[in-house]
């Protein structure tokens, strides 16, 4: 009965696993004719029940749950490290990612580019600034009109009257500032176009305000096809105003067939209207956190204001061979036993552990209607028990009257 009370009082209990109270026989006593009379049945065990429960859904992304094979893993001061199905999981003061009592959830940290490390310690986010990154490598994918007549090269005091199209793009310099640049393209022969990356020269530290300052030249080639065939490109110390080192800036227009690529994949030069439709460039402005998210994998990721993504960390995950044998602790937490087996921690989605629900919690997997069919036939067995009992007793009676007599 304090199993079954025990399930039903903890039916809505976030995480909670029912336990199974399991009896055997107790050893008969032999007569000595070998007639064996049974003394009734005792307690073999508690039995823990690791079916998984429901998944509800809430609106908090650090509410997680497992669904299929595993425990969140939790390293508290007293209990040492410990395992729930348990996800209610917060934030701490300090970053830190603790269950309701403050034991920290353990996970595989990162390291600074973001590569996830082979050891399993506390996660923290960091709630601080990442540095700006200068812009180096700009991929660019455009078309340029295979029909525009062959002009003169651009003049450089003037090259938007003297370019054929211009499109703008932005740089970050080595502090975060965002830099604005102009592409302008001119056919100059057939099949082969120059470029120039220009910028006012207030921006650069000696350059005119008011006039343009190139920061990048060069020439495409193209093949019958459109395909883009060849690239060159001078590139120039750019020294921006305020930034805190030069910084040199390469234009990746896609994969040329003379460097064995399809000429496909980037810029070419199609007979349809000129046009950018895309341009993707590897820096950006320092930023702050403002989020974080967790994948199915248990991937943590930091979300910040200047667009970044960072790897935080990734979750572990433990199993066992045998979870049913797992002691139970309290607060929703389990330790290993003996017959548990050692824990087998690796990551989510891995050799049989389940994968990772955010905003989600596991509920109970108390049968309600179950236990309450249990407690019934307990009670009936405790009746019937005690009724054996009283009429034992009644024949006991029965004889010690007839022998007074």
């Amino acid at each position: 009965l304090g199993v079954i009370t025990d399930n039903i009082v903890n039916a809505n209990t976030t995480g909670f696993k029912a336990s199974r109270s399991e009896f055997q026989n107790i050893l008969a006593e032999t007569s000595g004719s070998g007639i064996q009379i049974g003394r009734g049945a005792g307690l073999a065990g508690v039995t823990n029940i690791l079916s998984q429960g429901s998944v509800t859904h809430t609106d908090r992304p650090t509410d997680l749950a497992i669904s299929g094979n595993g425990f969140f893993i939790l390293k508290g001061d007293a209990l040492g490290q410990t395992y729930t199905r348990d996800g209610s999981f917060r934030f701490d003061k300090d970053g830190w990612l603790v269950n309701l009592n403050g034991y920290r959830v353990q996970a595989y940290e990162a390291t600074p580019t973001g590569a996830i490390s082979g050891k399993l310690t506390d996660i923290r986010i960091p709630y601080n600034t990442i540095a700006a990154k200068p812009s180096e490598n700009i991929q660019l994918h455009v078309n340029l009109d295979a029909r525009a007549p062959i002009g003169a090269p651009i003049d450089l005091t003037k090259p938007e009257e003297t370019s054929q199209f211009n499109t703008g793009i932005q740089v970050f310099d080595s502090v975060g500032n965002a830099r604005p640049l102009t592409m302008y393209y001119n056919k100059t022969a057939e099949n082969t176009w120059e470029f120039y990356a220009m910028t006012d020269g207030g921006n650069l530290t000696d350059g005119v305000p008011g006039e343009q300052s190139v920061v990048v030249q060069g020439t495409l080639s193209f093949d019958q096809n459109g395909r883009l065939e060849n690239v060159s490109q001078n590139i120039v110390n750019t020294n921006f105003a305020g930034a805190v080192a030069d910084q040199n800036i390469q234009f990746n227009f896609g994969d040329p067939t003379d460097q064995l690529g399809t000429g496909e994949k980037g810029t070419t030069q199609y007979g349809s209207k000129s046009a950018m439709f895309r341009n993707v460039q590897d820096g950006w402005a320092s930023g702050v956190l403002t989020d974080t998210s967790i994948d199915a994998d248990g991937m943590v990721q930091g979300v910040y204001t200047n667009g970044q993504n960072r790897m935080l960390g990734q979750l572990g995950v433990a199993r066992f061979e045998a979870t049913e044998r797992l002691s139970k602790m309290g607060d929703n937490q389990f330790r290993e036993s003996v017959l548990s087996g050692q824990p087998l921690i690796g990551k989510p989605n891995t050799n049989g552990r389940g994968i990772v629900m955010t905003k989600s919690l596991e509920q109970s997997n108390v049968d309600l209607a179950h236990e309450f069919v249990q407690m019934i036939k307990a009670q009936r067995g405790f009746q019937a028990s005690a009724k054996g009992v009283t009429t034992a007793n009644e024949m006991l009676d029965e004889v010690v009257n007839l022998k007074s007599r």
